[in-house]
């Protein structure tokens, strides 16, 4: 352990006396070029931990349902028919608000858009316990997953959405061979078959973060709605 060190402090003093022999421009290329992966790492993890601070300061008292919207072009504010019908639809008896953010966008086909800013925020947003599901593509489905962040639709808490939409049900592969129903496939919803945002396939997961039984069910009712 103390070698390691040792070689460390060596390795830090001999770039020192590099970038010192440097203008500043040189200097701040030469640290761009060789150290931008753990730059942007350490920019990303403090990125996440403001974004997931105020997302949990932030979380509304009275949410219903919060769903996230990935790359999602469509309107679905809340002057929007979608929106207003599935209220209509969902009939809630207590009072609160429902949330459809279509405000984010990533691929995470691509390497890069792990540091997204819109991934970011999802993940805090997921994490804080704000958002209870998610609809995207079946790579951002993955993505997710592989980050933990997808709820397994075996758990109990969701079982009575998996007994109902089980023939839609999507799985993802771990690294440890484990295979995980994750989404479910809404891909031919006569809500959302024929947008432009989802023609490739369309898919809804659950947090793994949810914990209220009321914000489960009112999924649940996403999801009858959508295939009303």
């Amino acid at each position: 352990m103390g070698k390691k060190r040792d070689l460390l402090r060596e390795k830090l003093r001999t770039e020192k006396k590099k970038i010192q022999g440097m203008t500043r421009e040189k200097a701040a290329g030469y640290i761009w070029t060789y150290y931008k992966i753990p730059i942007v790492g350490v920019m990303t993890v403090i990125f996440l931990i403001i974004y997931f601070v105020h997302a949990f300061l932030n979380r509304p008292e009275d949410t219903l349902l919060h769903v996230t919207f990935v790359n999602c072009y469509e309107d679905i504010s809340e002057d929007s028919d979608f929106y207003k019908n599935f209220m209509e639809f969902a009939d809630f008896e207590e009072s609160g608000e429902v949330y459809f953010d279509s405000n984010i966008f990533f691929n995470l086909e691509k390497e890069s858009d792990y540091a997204n800013t819109y991934f970011q925020k999802t993940v805090a947003y997921l994490e804080a316990g704000t958002t209870d599901a998610v609809v995207c593509q079946e790579s951002n489905l993955k993505g997710l997953a592989q980050g933990g962040r997808v709820l397994s639709l075996r758990d109990e808490r969701v079982e009575k959405i998996y007994e109902k939409y089980k023939d839609r049900i999507v799985e993802y592969t771990t690294k440890e061979g484990e295979t995980v129903p994750v989404g479910i496939n809404i891909s031919d919803s006569p809500l959302l078959k024929g947008t432009k945002s989802y023609q490739d396939g369309c898919y809804l997961c659950v947090s793994a973060y949810i914990d209220e039984p009321d914000r489960i069910d009112n999924v649940e009712t996403f999801l009858d709605y959508l295939f009303q």
